[in-house]
């Protein structure tokens, strides 16, 4: 899959879908369900059962920074940064596949886009990223689950990144985001 994408040379870049946080959220919560993720396991096999896959190091156009997604008709890679630690892989994985869902199936879908190549790449802090960041902590930390594991765990955000596994960094975001913690 990977070759295919060095020889395109008009790629799309991600356009924002201006939906509120809780919306983002709500739609990462049903992909999950749909694709039976349960938190804390494996991302692996659902990039697989989603026709994408996984590399590690440069992308087709040399970039190496953390976290990047290729698309394309017959399916996407997404991109990891060598130097990051398995949790932070977690997140941005779940990440690159909301700039998938988000950005490319649901505007081919339900907006009547036809997007054919896209590529997202983790710059900035634009409406863009926001979306797919929020897509990410719903997907891989849903709020009914994550306010229920915070009251069992007293809080300790460990534990909860433990439970979910993420970063205690990604932890600490999702509580403040749900109001949780200051």
């Amino acid at each position: 899959m990977t070759s295919s994408f060095a020889t395109v040379t008009e790629w799309q870049e991600p356009q924002a879908l201006d939906l509120s946080r809780g919306d983002v959220s709500a739609i990462a919560v049903n992909v999950a369900k749909q694709l039976g993720y349960e938190p804390g396991s494996a991302l692996e096999p659902i990039v697989k059962k989603l026709r994408g896959s996984l590399a590690y190091g440069e992308d087709d156009g040399g970039d190496s920074d953390s976290g990047s997604i290729r698309i394309g008709p017959s399916g996407f890679t997404i991109y990891i940064a060598l130097d990051t630690s398995p949790l932070r892989d977690r997140f941005t994985i779940a990440h690159e596949l909301g700039h998938f869902i988000l950005h490319y199936l649901y505007p081919n879908q339900h907006k009547g886009a036809d997007i054919k190549w896209l590529r997202a790449q983790r710059y900035g802090s634009g409406q863009v990223e926001y979306e797919a960041n929020w897509f990410a902590a719903a997907f891989l930390m849903p709020t009914e689950t994550f306010r229920e594991k915070h009251k069992d765990f007293g809080g300790n955000q460990l534990r909860l990144a433990e439970y979910f596994k993420v970063s205690p960094q990604a932890v600490g975001v999702r509580a403040k985001s749900l109001g949780l913690e200051r």
